[in-house]
């Protein structure tokens, strides 16, 4: 017996279907109901790590990442050799962290939250990407799905990432594993796992920026709560940064505040020392105030100065050798009255001496008295 054949109009609807190239759906497919669903969500379990909603500030940290990684693309290849600010490479091991505080003044990790695993958006991680990258690697793609799994953010667990996130700004930067964020990121994903701590950051009503010119050179100078002072590495980073998150663009440095050269003066002599070079404006007001007032002359004695060194030959001299001259010339005019007249010279002398140094007869500044 032989099959019956197919009806005319189902040969018809296949030949139309297959000659204008469409894929009919299965039934399957037509009786199945569930949403198309992203990848990423069935391998991946943990949170993601909260970013504020202003669109321009994300806008903002995304650029500033994308400029951190081509910063690692050109030391990598030692085109910036020297050009770099020194506090980005002084601190071995936490160049990241030094980098974060160096571009957002007043940014700490001193003060933590607790720490919670979670996923953070790569598109906002700051890494290391100069150390190793995708060419280097022989399964990369292997590696990126190790690497970006949940369980590099459970505690204890191999290859372990740590993040610091600064909230307000929705800024993360790696504090371990820093080196794979860039070549995850080359590889095209989009989140990493990690043990995430929040930060604060100041409110952007207590920040102020000011342009000034010192030793003919413009600055950009950062203040906090119109007190605490830094100045900006590198204002190219930090204002696009700064403004989207609500700071006032830079303006005159306000006239009541002391003068800039005074500042800059300040700045200079703290680079010398280690730590955080930043200026306590009401501190410097009142150093300035006791320079100027140091300045003033007053009546002094010989004893109240204490920048000066006695010239000991001439002492010797004075304190021996003129009471024996005295002594002498007191014997000639007086032979019967030697010891009384040994006496006298002696004590007028003492006086004489002690006078000359307890006396107010010099005048002097008054930053030289003790």
């Amino acid at each position: 017996m032989h099959a019956a054949p197919p009806p005319v109009d189902a040969l018809d609807e296949s030949a139309t279907a297959e000659a204008a190239g469409v894929n009919l759906p299965t039934v399957e497919a037509l009786l199945d109901e569930t949403p198309d669903m992203p990848q990423e969500v069935p391998r991946y379990r943990l949170p993601l790590a909260a970013s504020p909603p202003n669109i321009m500030l994300q806008s903002a940290i995304t650029r500033l990442v994308e400029q951190k990684e081509r910063i690692d693309a050109l030391v990598r290849d030692g085109l910036l050799s020297g050009l770099l600010p020194a506090e980005w490479s002084a601190h071995p091991g936490n160049e990241l962290r030094a980098f974060v505080a160096s571009v957002l003044p007043f940014a700490s990790d001193a003060v933590r939250s607790e720490t919670v695993p979670a996923r953070v958006p790569l598109k906002f991680l700051l890494g290391q990407s100069h150390r190793w990258s995708r060419a280097e690697v022989a399964e990369p793609k292997s590696l990126a799905v190790y690497l970006a799994a949940d369980e590099r953010a459970t505690a204890g667990s191999a290859d372990q990432a740590e993040v610091m996130l600064l909230s307000p700004l929705g800024l993360a930067w790696a504090q371990e594993g820093r080196s794979r964020v860039g070549f995850l990121r080359a590889l095209g994903v989009e989140s990493m796992a990690a043990r995430v701590t929040t930060l604060a950051y100041p409110e952007a009503a207590q920040l102020a920026l000011y342009q000034v010119t010192v030793d003919g050179m413009t600055q950009i100078w950062c203040v906090l709560d119109n007190r605490r002072l830094r100045a900006l590495s590198a204002p190219s980073l930090t204002l696009p940064v700064l403004t989207a998150y609500g700071v006032v663009a830079p303006q005159p440095w306000p006239a009541q505040w002391p003068e800039p050269a005074d500042v800059g003066a300040e700045l200079a002599r703290m680079r010398g020392g280690r730590g955080v070079v930043e200026v306590d404006l009401v501190k410097l007001v009142d150093k300035i105030r006791r320079g100027k007032a140091g300045e003033a002359w007053a009546s002094a004695s010989l004893m109240q100065l204490h920048t000066w060194v006695p010239r000991w030959r001439f002492f010797l001299a004075s304190f021996i050798g003129l009471p024996a001259a005295l002594l002498v010339i007191a014997a000639l005019a007086l032979p019967g009255q030697i010891e009384a007249a040994a006496v006298a010279s002696a004590l007028g002398f003492a006086g004489g001496a002690i006078a000359a140094l307890a006396a107010p007869w010099i005048y002097a500044r008054r930053k030289y008295l003790s």
